[in-house]
């Protein structure tokens, strides 16, 4: 009996090692993950999301989230409870660590690069009064983010077709990125850019003109 159980032990990790080589667990999770991702946005042909990325839209509401064709993200993105669209065009890419996170209106063109670990913030995410923040801040860690907006400050953000963002960049709320600028890594962009500038430095200010082509 005892050889028995253990012919059956041996014949039960055999058949677990070959299911293992014929699927690749690492490829599987990865899927499940992007599927995720997919799920709650609204996303065109041709465009991906990589393992990496991440997406958490508190508005359970997918068109929240437009993507255009032929975009790559391997980035955050992140919608408010209390409100936020973000609408990516045609042929962008968002690099790893990158995080845009909406409460109000981020609207990014078509053919932009968003290098890694840039940060796009159209909100303060928190009140600037200390006694409210530190009332929201007890509300998000018990109950998660207010589903109405509780005095944090919010502006839209709209960056045009042929923009260029270098890693590190910090662009914040209220901001109009003009068509085919520049923004140097680890800028901070607190204004408006013309078109065709590249911009540096903090806060970020005009290095030159561009010529359009």
């Amino acid at each position: 009996m005892k050889v028995l159980i253990k012919q059956f032990k041996k014949l039960v990790k055999t058949v677990i090692r070959k299911l293992m080589t014929s699927v690749n667990i690492e490829e599987f999770l990865d899927e499940k993950k992007i599927n995720g991702c997919l799920t709650q946005v609204d996303i065109a042909d041709g465009s991906k999301f990589y393992p990496e990325a991440k997406v958490l839209n508190f508005s359970d509401t997918p068109a929240k989230i437009k993507i255009g064709i032929n975009t790559h993200i391997r980035g955050e993105l992140v919608i408010f409870p209390s409100g936020g669209t973000i609408k990516i065009g045609n042929d962008c890419f968002i690099g790893e660590g990158s995080k845009i996170w909406s409460q109000s209106s981020i609207l990014i063109g078509n053919n932009v690069l968003i290098s890694h670990d840039v940060n796009i913030h159209d909100t303060n995410s928190h009140p600037l009064n200390n006694i409210e923040r530190r009332e929201d801040y007890k509300q998000i860690i018990n109950s998660g983010f207010p589903k109405v907006n509780t005095n944090v400050i919010t502006k839209a953000i709209e960056i045009e077709d042929d923009v260029w963002i270098g890693f590190n960049a910090i662009i914040l709320k209220g901001v109009h990125i003009g068509k085919g600028s520049i923004i140097a890594a680890g800028s901070v962009v607190t204004n408006n850019i013309p078109d065709f500038t590249l911009v540096a430095g903090n806060p970020a200010k005009p290095i030159k003109s561009l010529k359009e082509k």
